[in-house]
């Protein structure tokens, strides 16, 4: 359904996209390095919220009244519908979290291979692999893990790193759960070093031109490549809301955008300056076509998927492993209740969108569907939907006049009743 923003931004990705003709020149001029997959997302982005590609209709059984609501998009750059997405996927995180201590690890990468990332979207699976490995190396037993792929900084530049959530310890061979508050960072960026770099080189070959890179790069970070040591997080709900912002929401928040003029856009964005150091605010001017590829050219490819879960939280073990940590207590028996779009709107937004803005009536009733045919628009349902729910019914006259009576012109009209 249609999703709203709390406090609407001055400016939003969508309407800088949309202005003018900004989408098509985007495409002529950059054309070749945006992806079917790219322009499918925009495009989706750009009608969210439009009747044209279809919507519910609510009716109020009191007065009449109907009430059409859009379809949301889904798309992966939308930021009304990252965020419903992203809060829907911390609650369902928040409900298979074991009952331990997990920590927040941020696996970065050495720019000089952003590039090589980003020209070739298959090799981005070695990230994963290569932190998996990592962390199984240092960490006592076998822990749960969570990953998310960033592949973006927040001056919208290419910026390949990990974000991961991993238990503090793990499960030993006797199923015993073997805590663990102490990390060595310092053998964790020379281990994912080391795992990342050889995973490399052993795909494009120790002669390549890929290959002399990563031997100048075991050379130039003779310490590893950095590993930001986050806080330790220990309420579950906190968890989720930490890491899920990170999933499914464009490279910026349109509340970061300070200024458009149709020519140029200005944003700003919190300058990390080292390790357990206060940021700095810096902003940034750049041409309109220049921002919207920073935004575009981080969608991923459809079928890649941004979230991966290993060890203790692979999804093809779940059951089995979720007994065993019941078995020692370390499984939470947390209840999530999944919240509607109505529901949704009522804790945001302290308004019920089924309210019926001409009587007040409080419950108004799914009434249609109109939904894309190709290239048309068809409906379905209607007022059989109504009787079918009990919503409605015919009523008939109990005692038919005995006469006949000569049919008379009358005016139409319907009469919403409730059943009893």
């Amino acid at each position: 359904m249609e999703q709203e923003t709390r406090d609407k931004p001055k400016h939003s990705v969508k309407a800088i996209i949309r202005d003018g003709d900004n989408w098509d020149r985007y495409q002529e001029v950059y054309a070749g390095k945006v992806t079917a997959d790219q322009i499918r997302e925009v495009e989706k982005m750009l009608g969210c919220g439009g009747l044209e590609n279809g919507y519910s209709t609510y009716i109020c059984l009191d007065c009449g009244e109907q009430v059409k609501v859009a379809f949301s998009c889904k798309s992966r750059i939308c930021s009304r519908c990252g965020k419903v997405h992203a809060d829907e996927w911390s609650d369902k995180l928040v409900g298979r979290l074991f009952n331990v201590v997990h920590r927040h690890v941020t696996f970065t990468v050495a720019e000089e291979l952003w590039g090589y990332f980003d020209e070739h979207p298959e090799s981005r699976e070695l990230l994963y692999e290569a932190a998996n490995v990592t962390l199984r190396a240092v960490i006592r037993g076998e822990p749960g893990v969570v990953m998310v792929l960033h592949p973006f900084g927040k001056d919208l530049k290419v910026n390949y790193h990990l974000h991961v959530l991993t238990t503090e310890g793990g499960m030993d061979e006797e199923e015993q759960w073997q805590g663990q508050s102490y990390i060595s960072y310092e053998g964790l960026r020379k281990k994912w070093q080391y795992e990342l770099l050889t995973r490399i080189r052993e795909k494009e070959g120790a002669r390549s031109e890929t290959g002399g890179l990563v031997k100048r790069l075991f050379e130039r970070y003779e310490e590893g490549f950095y590993v930001y040591a986050e806080p330790r997080v220990t309420a579950a709900k906190g968890i989720g809301r930490y890491i899920g912002r990170y999933i499914r929401h464009p490279a910026i928040a349109d509340t970061r955008i300070v200024s458009y003029d149709g020519e140029q856009v200005s944003y700003y964005y919190q300058q990390r300056l080292g390790q357990g150091k206060a940021s700095k605010q810096v902003y940034k001017q750049v041409p309109v076509l220049e921002f919207i590829h920073g935004v575009v050219r981080h969608i991923p490819p459809k079928q890649f998927k941004m979230v991966r879960y290993y060890g203790l939280y692979a999804a093809c073990k779940a059951k089995k492993i979720r007994a065993k940590m019941s078995a020692i207590g370390k499984a939470a028996g947390r209840v999530i209740y999944r919240l509607g779009w109505r529901k949704r709107i009522k804790r945001d937004f302290k308004r019920d969108p089924l309210r019926c803005p001409k009587c007040g009536q409080v419950n108004m009733e799914l009434f249609s569907l109109t939904i894309r045919c190709g290239q048309r628009l068809i409906t379905i349902g209607g007022f059989k939907w109504l009787f079918a729910r009990g919503s409605i019914r015919e009523i008939t006259d109990p005692d038919p006049p005995s006469v006949q009576i000569e049919p008379q012109p009358i005016q139409l009209a319907f009469s919403f009743l409730r059943s009893p």
